[in-house]
C-alpha cells in the first residue's frame, strides 16, 4: 500500500497479514491485492507481499488493526529520511511499554508461560529487541527484499527468523513503542502456538549453524 502522492515521501508499501477487514483504497494512491493458492502461514504471506511490495520503505502490518496506522510515521522517524545518513534500516513497533499492564490483565499461567518464552528466546537469539513479536514492522526497502527472500520458516516465528537475518546482515534495528490494542478473534493457541514456536526458533538457529 503505497502512501498517497498528496502527502510527503519516503512511499511505503504495506504487506498485510491474513485474517482482518479488507483496507479501504487510499485516496490517491494505489492498492494492490494478492491471492495465495493455499494457505502456507503468516510468514509466508508476509514474505511473499514484501518480495512483490514497491515504494522506499516496506511495511508489514496485521490486518487486524491492532497498532495504529498513524504510528508509521514513528517508524519512518526511526529510520531517518535517507540510508546514506547510516541510521537503522529496520523498525520494530514494540509493546515492551505496555508489558506491566498487560501482565496484570492476564492469567498466571499465561504469565508464566510468556516469560518462559521469552527467555528461550533470549538465550537462542539474543539481541536488544526486547519484542519480537509485534506485527508493525517497516523495513528499506533494499533491506526487506534481501531479508523475506532469504527466509526460511513461515509460521508463526518468522519474526524471529527476521531478527536472526538482520544480524548476518549486519542490519540494525530500532525499537520504536506503539500504540496497540488487543483485537478478539486470533487464531494462535498460546499453548500450542508457543511450542510450535520453540520448535521453529531451534530450527533456524540449526538452520544457520550448519549453513543451510
Amino acid at each position: 500500500l503505497q502512501r498517497p502522492s498528496s502527502l510527503p515521501p519516503p512511499p511505503t508499501s504495506a504487506a498485510a497479514a491474513p485474517g482482518g477487514r479488507q483496507p479501504q483504497q487510499p485516496r490517491g494512491g494505489e492498492l494492490r491485492v494478492m491471492r495465495l493458492a493455499s494457505n502456507r502461514g503468516k510468514g509466508f504471506a508476509v514474505k511473499a507481499g514484501m518480495l512483490v511490495a514497491r515504494g522506499q520503505l516496506l511495511l508489514m502490518a496485521d490486518a487486524d488493526g491492532a497498532t495504529n496506522i498513524r504510528d508509521l510515521e514513528r517508524l519512518e522517524q526511526a529510520l531517518g529520511r535517507r540510508e546514506e545518513d547510516g541510521g537503522p534500516q529496520i523498525a520494530f513497533g514494540s509493546r515492551h511499554h505496555l508489558r506491566q499492564e498487560a501482565v496484570a490483565k492476564r492469567a498466571w499461567h499465561r504469565n508464566l508461560l510468556m516469560s518462559a518464552f521469552h527467555l528461550v528466546v533470549w538465550l537462542l537469539v539474543g539481541g536488544p529487541v526486547q519484542d519480537t513479536q509485534c506485527g508493525f514492522k517497516l523495513f528499506r526497502a533494499q533491506v526487506g527484499k534481501q531479508i523475506f527472500g532469504s527466509l526460511h520458516i513461515y509460521r508463526w516465528a518468522f519474526d524471529i527468523e527476521v531478527v536472526v537475518l538482520a544480524r548476518i546482515f549486519a542490519r540494525s534495528i530500532a525499537e520504536v513503542p506503539v500504540t496497540w490494542v488487543e483485537m478478539p478473534g486470533s487464531k494462535l493457541n498460546l499453548i500450542t502456538g508457543s511450542l510450535t514456536m520453540l520448535r521453529d526458533i531451534v530450527l533456524v538457529q540449526l538452520l544457520y549453524a550448519f549453513g543451510l
